[in-house]
C-alpha cells in the first residue's frame, strides 16, 4: 500500500490537477455576424445593429468581468439579445447595456457638431443637454420610447373631403 501511495503521489506531482480559475462557459448558440447596421441619432433610436457595451455582470462569469462590445439583435424590456465577436449569442438585461459612442460621435461630427462637451482642458464639463442620451443605459432608451411614441401623421387631405 505504501508503494502504491508513493506511486500515486509521484504521478500527481508530475501531472497536477488544479480547479479551474473560471467556470466553464455554458453552451451558447453561435451565429454569423448579423447583417444589421444602425447608428442611433437620438434618444430612444435603438434598433438591431446598434453597437453596445455590456457592463460587467451582464454575461456569464466565463466571459470575464469586463466591458464587452456587442451588437444588439433583439430589443426587449426584460432581456435583450446581443451578439459578441466570438459569434456567441447572449441574453442580457437592458440595464447592463450602454451605447458604444464612437459611431454616434463620428455621425455628429459629420453633421457639423464640433464638440459634445462644454469646455476643454483636463476636466471638461459633462455632455451638452441634447447629447446626454449617449450615457443612458438601454433601459432608459426603452422608457423614452414608451413615453414618446413619436409624431403622429395628420391626414393632409381630410379637409378636401369635408363636403
Amino acid at each position: 500500500m505504501a508503494a502504491l501511495a508513493e506511486e500515486l503521489h509521484q504521478r500527481h506531482q508530475a501531472h497536477p490537477h488544479y480547479p479551474p480559475s473560471q467556470p466553464a462557459p455554458p453552451k451558447r448558440r453561435r451565429r454569423q455576424r448579423p447583417p444589421y447596421v444602425h447608428t442611433p441619432s437620438g434618444p430612444g433610436d435603438i434598433r438591431p445593429g446598434t453597437w453596445l457595451w455590456v457592463k460587467p455582470g451582464g454575461l456569464h462569469p466565463a466571459w470575464g468581468d469586463i466591458h464587452r462590445p456587442a451588437m444588439l439583435t433583439r430589443l426587449d424590456r426584460r432581456y435583450c439579445e446581443v451578439w459578441l465577436d466570438d459569434t456567441t449569442v447572449h441574453r442580457v438585461r437592458p440595464r447592463l447595456l450602454i451605447l458604444e459612442r464612437t459611431p454616434v460621435v463620428n455621425a455628429a461630427r459629420a453633421a457639423g457638431v464640433t464638440s459634445l462637451v462644454c469646455g476643454s482642458g483636463p476636466s471638461p464639463r459633462p455632455l451638452l443637454p441634447q447629447w446626454r442620451w449617449l450615457g443612458w443605459t438601454l433601459t432608459k432608451h426603452i422608457e423614452h420610447l414608451g413615453a414618446d411614441p413619436g409624431p403622429q401623421a395628420e391626414p393632409v387631405q381630410e379637409g378636401l373631403f369635408a363636403a
